[in-house]
């Protein structure tokens, strides 16, 4: 069997992220030549990393950028099995390079984004890269389970993650991209992050799942049953609205002032740019949900 250098192994592995180990048997195999051994380390990796794919995926980090301009704005979650490889360098500057191939790719899907060119310039796909991180460096299932990517013509967007990267929320607001839109579209997706109440389902009433209407419908009537038609009629409309104040964006006490609701906010900032704003669509992304 050939000898190989501690140089040669060195370089493989910062070409490929491969363990010590493997570095050296995939330049014994390859009679110490580096693009071959290369070759066999993506194909042991890939392997590897498909015997991985079934792992749950409940630990991982939140990521985003938003332009200096307040026009373009990506938040993405990247998950993995443990809060340590969360914590591991390779796994961290994945996140980052990700949303950079992200900002830069109209992309509208983790499926679309995993076809991309990775950016270090070696021609293999996001694909390929994260498959082969899985079967090297990191050894756990890794994946992207969370990709928005929001651009306004004539509006702003604002984001905010938390401190610990594990939740965060993207918002468009359109109507006006003066800077204050974009600091408002920041401050409601502090909001969103935070799900205070709770966690917005919509941004409009008229946007709520008409099942869960009826089913909030269904309760009051089942819980008020014999009441006559007039007081269960205000029962349920009390009930619905209490719903929509919880559940509905526009209409949640903003979190940092809860006597003023969202759409309140909006209002009074599009009053301040002299323009009818419209909250247009946010996301959200928690490290460990669906």
């Amino acid at each position: 069997m050939v000898e190989v250098s501690a140089k040669d192994v060195m370089t493989l592995r910062g070409r490929t992220s491969a363990g010590i180990m493997d570095a050296k048997k995939a330049l014994q195999e390859a009679n110490g030549d580096m693009d071959q051994a290369a070759e066999l380390l993506r194909k042991w990796g890939a392997g590897r990393a498909d015997a991985k794919m079934a792992n749950e995926m409940k630990e991982g980090l939140i990521g985003g950028k938003v332009s200096p301009d307040g026009k373009l704005g990506v938040i993405m979650r990247l998950g993995c099995q443990t809060d340590f490889v969360a914590r591991n360098e390779a796994f961290v500057k994945l996140l980052a390079d990700l949303v950079g191939i992200a900002f830069a790719t109209p992309v509208s899907s983790a499926a679309e984004l995993n076809q991309q060119p990775y950016s270090d310039g070696s021609g293999r796909t996001v694909e390929a890269v994260i498959k082969e991180l899985v079967g090297g460096s990191i050894k756990e299932n890794m994946a992207i389970t969370g990709l928005s990517r929001f651009s306004a013509e004539n509006g702003a967007i604002g984001m905010y993650i938390h401190h610990n990267s594990k939740v965060g929320a993207l918002v468009q607001i359109d109507g006006s991209s003066d800077p204050k839109v974009a600091a408002v579209a920041q401050e409601i997706a502090m909001h969103v992050t935070a799900g205070v109440p709770m966690v917005p389902a919509a941004i409009a009433r008229e946007h709520i799942d008409a099942a869960r209407v009826e089913e909030q419908k269904a309760e009051a009537q089942e819980a008020h049953k014999g009441k006559p038609v007039q007081v269960l009629e205000k029962i349920i409309h009390s009930k619905l609205e209490k719903f929509f104040g919880e559940h509905v964006l526009l209409e949640q006490p903003f979190v940092k002032d809860e006597k003023k609701q969202v759409r309140e906010l909006l209002s009074h900032v599009g009053s301040a740019v002299n323009a009818k704003l419209t909250l247009a669509k946010f996301s959200r992304f928690k490290v460990g949900e669906a």
